[in-house]
């Protein structure tokens, strides 16, 4: 948290998801919407297992990202 106006913009940028992370969480969002329009609870991407909890995190970090890019 910051406590002055003038720390927001370093705490911007320590906590905000680099361009791999985000562009990783979108690509779990997407592999999870195929495998529940398939009937999965769960599947793989880039070799790892990814299910609802997967889903959850990469949740987190786009919207992080979305909230940091809006000031």
């Amino acid at each position: 948290w910051a406590i002055h106006p003038k720390q927001v913009a370093l705490a911007n940028e320590v906590f905000t998801p680099s361009d791999a992370a985000v562009a990783d969480a979108r690509a779990i969002l997407a592999a999870m919407e195929e495998a529940k329009a398939n009937g999965q609870g769960a599947t793989t991407y880039k070799g790892k297992l990814i299910d609802i909890a997967s889903m959850k995190q990469a949740e987190v970090i786009v919207k992080q990202a979305e909230l940091i890019a809006r000031g």
